[in-house]
C-alpha cells in the first residue's frame, strides 16, 4: 500500500462514493478532514484505507492476502498507534460488502474484534414543529458564551466537541450545536459532524439522569432547524442496530432508515478488548465463551476489575462454584467493591450458604 498524495486524492472518489453513507469520507476528500489515505495503485486505486478518530474505513475492493498483510500492517503500526497517542482507546473498522469478510479475519488475526450490525437514517431539513421545552429546562447554542459560564459536569460537551475537531476553538468555527441545562448541568447536547458542502452527520447524547424525558427528540428538531438555517440540507444518523432509542428518537424526528451494515469493532489494549469479548458473549448467552475471554483477559495481565467479576459470574453460571468464588475474590482484591452489585448478584445466590461466601462478605467490610 502506497500513500497518497494529497493533490491526487480525487482519484479515490469513485470507491468513496460507493460508501456515501459515510460522510467522513467526502469530509477527508474535501480537506475538511486532515488524514492520510494509503491505496494499492497510485495512478487507478482499486483498493484504499483511511481512518479518522476511532473510525477506519476499508474501501474498494480486498485484493490479495498480501495487499491485506500491507493493510494490516497500516492498521497495528500507523493507525493504532496515531489513535493511541490521541488518547483514542477503541476503534470501530467499516467496509463496503460481504466481499471482506473473509479478508478482514486475517488482517485482525489476534485482534479478536467484536462483529456488530449499524443502521444509517437520513433526512432532508425542512422546518419541523417544536413543542416548548419543559420550565426547568433551558436550550443554548454551543458557542463561545456558553462555554465561558461555569457548569458542574461542562466535560460532558467539551469532550464531544473534540472528538471530532481538533479543539474547541475549530469546533465552534466549523461547526454547530445546541444543549439544554438544568441550573448548573449540562443535561443534553446535539452536534454536527463532518460537515461537508449541504451535508452533515448528528452527535446527540442525553444525560443518564435525564433520560426518557423526550429530551432527545426534543433537541433533535431543534436541531433540524437550526441546520436548515445554517444552509445544511441533508442529515445523516448512525446508530447501533441494537440501540432501540436512538432508532426510535430519529423515526420520530422524520428520519428515514437507509440501511443497515456491518462493522467491527474493538479496544486496542488487548486485556481490556478480551475483557469486552467475555461481556458481548454474555449478552449473548454464550457462558463458556464469556469466561473464556475473561481468563484470557487475565492472564495478558492489567485486566480491569470488572474482569475478575465477569470471570466470577460467568463461572457461577455455569456451576463452577470453586471457579466462582476465585474470580470473586480476586475481583475484590482488585478493587472491585460494589457491595450492592456483589451481594445482590443472582449468579451467587445459590452459594449465600457457604463458608467462602460469609468470606466474602468479610472482605466487603
Amino acid at each position: 500500500m502506497i500513500e497518497l498524495n494529497k493533490n491526487d486524492y480525487e482519484r479515490v472518489r469513485p470507491l468513496f462514493r460507493k460508501s456515501d453513507l459515510h460522510l467522513p469520507l467526502q469530509a477527508i476528500l474535501a480537506g475538511n478532514v486532515n488524514s492520510q489515505i494509503f491505496v494499492d495503485n497510485t495512478d487507478h486505486p482499486q483498493t484504499a484505507v483511511t481512518w479518522t478518530g476511532y473510525r477506519f474505513f476499508l474501501t474498494g475492493v480486498p485484493g490479495n492476502t498480501e495487499l491485506i498483510a500491507e493493510i494490516r500492517k497500516i492498521f497495528l503500526e500507523k493507525y493504532s498507534l496515531s489513535a493511541w497517542k490521541e488518547g483514542i482507546d477503541s476503534y470501530v473498522l467499516y467496509y463496503p460488502n460481504e466481499k471482506w469478510e473473509d479478508f478482514i479475519k486475517p488482517m485482525l488475526a489476534q485482534k479478536s474484534p467484536i462483529s456488530s450490525v449499524s443502521s444509517y437514517y437520513s433526512r432532508k431539513t425542512e422546518h419541523v414543529e417544536n413543542s416548548n421545552l419543559p420550565e426547568e429546562f433551558s436550550s443554548w447554542p454551543i458557542d463561545a458564551s456558553l462555554l465561558s459560564k461555569t457548569w458542574s459536569n461542562k466535560e460532558f460537551l467539551t469532550d464531544e466537541l473534540v472528538s471530532e475537531r481538533k479543539s474547541i476553538e475549530e469546533f465552534l468555527e466549523k461547526s454547530f450545536g445546541i444543549c439544554v441545562t438544568r441550573e448548573d448541568m449540562i443535561v443534553g447536547w446535539c452536534v454536527s459532524e463532518y460537515n461537508t458542502g449541504h451535508r452533515c452527520e448528528i452527535g446527540i447524547s442525553t444525560h443518564k439522569d435525564y433520560r426518557q424525558q423526550g429530551l432527545a427528540s426534543w433537541m433533535t428538531r431543534e436541531f433540524i432547524n437550526t441546520a436548515r438555517s445554517k444552509d445544511i440540507a441533508r442529515l445523516g444518523w448512525h446508530s447501533k442496530s441494537a440501540n432501540i432509542g436512538s432508532a426510535a428518537t430519529a423515526l420520530a424526528c422524520g428520519f428515514e432508515k437507509v440501511q443497515d451494515y456491518p462493522v467491527y469493532f474493538g479496544w486496542f489494549d488487548d486485556a481490556i478488548n478480551l475483557a469486552n469479548n467475555g461481556y458481548f458473549a454474555h449478552t449473548r448467552g454464550d457462558n463458556a465463551d464469556a469466561l473464556g475471554y475473561y481468563e484470557k483477559s487475565i492472564k495478558i495481565g492489567d485486566a480491569p476489575d470488572w474482569a475478575y467479576w465477569g470471570a466470577a459470574c460467568e463461572a457461577a453460571i455455569i456451576g463452577n462454584e470453586e471457579k466462582g468464588f476465585n474470580y470473586l475474590f480476586q475481583a475484590i482484591e482488585h478493587g472491585f467493591d460494589s457491595v450492592d452489585q456483589i451481594t445482590q448478584s443472582e449468579y451467587f445466590s445459590n452459594f449465600h450458604s457457604s463458608e467462602k461466601w460469609q468470606e466474602v462478605l468479610k472482605k466487603l467490610k
